[in-house]
């Protein structure tokens, strides 16, 4: 034996649809879909249809059985990538889709060298009452990897999982659709390409720090955010962004969000001031409010220019002075080509809202 692991507190946290916690599930009979979904984009969301349509057929609970942690962090910390979602994202994106519960397994060591078949007979099928499994075809799971869906239509059976299900890749421009497909899309600086992947544009979330006051002495006065370390940032370079606020989670469980709002964010080390650190920095159009201390949540549309250096602060005026005429232009459903933009392409009609976030 490899490892056991013992039923406690710290070992897994339900987060409900209807915002409340538990450590178990309540008798309830679950049809699971595995994975840890960073980014929760168009593959993860086959397999979440998937347990939506098993569990109406089974009369069971639909659930996600996930980690709260990358897997990496526990087997190589060296190796664990910038994330696409934060936990709090992630399971409210699952929530939102349609899932009746978030299974987050405290991804330790301890789990880490749990034999496949301590964790489907003891964890899935014992103490989550999982009785059907969907999961992508190359899902891992157990002490090195050694457990899978070969593993779990052999044996599911004689634990109570009598469905097993592996969903096929999607396929977007000859190319699987996967986390890391899209972590070097956005390090590219191709949010476009991006959120096609994702059904969604890119978004981070970050509360509003302060800053050294540059853009307002221009009169762009900006939002600096603070990103948490393990969040992708894109490419440096100047984006057309929405913005929203996060509200508190409501009683249904769901993100309340103020209205949507217009900007222009920069991500660079502001070239052209000496001294200057990396930054992330949304200029809101139209608006003038303090957010200090509060919480943005910013959508990337598409990346405007590549960052460059100016000669003095009024050139640097007049190109944003331009950013903000171009994003104007963009969200009106009228584009003007500018250097370093390429054609606007399929981006809607005249004064279509493309920023309106899709459904998942």
């Amino acid at each position: 034996m490899i490892g056991t692991i013992a039923r406690g507190e710290d070992s897994l946290q339900i987060h409900w649809w209807d915002g409340s916690l538990s450590d178990g599930m309540k008798g309830c009979r679950i049809v699971a879909g595995l994975g840890f979904f960073d980014g929760v984009h168009l593959g993860h969301q086959v397999i979440l249809r998937q347990v939506l349509e098993v569990a109406a057929t089974l009369d069971a609970v639909p659930a996600i059985v996930t980690f709260d942690r990358h897997p990496l962090t526990t087997i190589r910390p060296e190796a664990v990538p910038q994330l696409l979602t934060d936990g709090e994202e992630r399971k409210q994106y699952l929530l939102d889709f349609g899932m009746k519960a978030v299974i987050e397994l405290t991804f330790n060591k301890q789990l880490a060298r749990l034999e496949p078949e301590q964790f489907a007979s003891d964890i899935l099928a014992k103490r989550l009452g999982v009785v059907a499994v969907i999961a992508g075809e190359d899902f891992r799971f157990g002490y090195q990897g050694r457990g899978g869906i070969d593993l779990l239509r052999k044996d599911g059976d004689k634990w109570g999982i009598g469905f097993v299900q592996a969903v096929d890749s999607v396929i977007v421009g000859d190319e699987k659709v996967s986390s890391t497909r899209i972590r070097g899309l956005l390090l590219e600086g191709m949010v476009e390409e991006a959120a096609e992947l994702l059904g969604r544009p890119y978004k981070l979330i970050g509360p509003v720090v302060e800053g050294e006051g540059r853009g307002k002495k221009l009169g762009f006065p900006t939002a600096n955010l603070a990103i948490p370390p393990k969040r992708l940032i894109p490419k440096d370079g100047v984006y057309a962004v929405t913005i929203r606020q996060p509200m508190e989670i409501t009683q249904t469980g769901q993100l309340a969000t103020a209205g949507e709002l217009l900007g222009v964010l920069s991500v660079s080390d502001k070239p052209t001031f000496a001294g200057a650190t990396r930054a992330v920095e949304v200029h809101i159009l139209d608006e003038e409010k303090d957010y200090y201390g509060k919480k943005l949540e910013v959508s990337f549309h598409r990346r405007l220019r590549s960052i460059r250096k100016f000669a003095n602060a009024e050139e640097l005026q007049s190109q944003v002075t331009r950013d903000i005429k171009t994003v104007r232009e963009l969200f009106s459903g009228q584009f003007m080509s500018t250097e370093d933009t390429p054609p606007i392409g399929r981006i809607g009609g005249p004064g279509e809202k493309i920023y309106s976030l899709k459904a998942l």
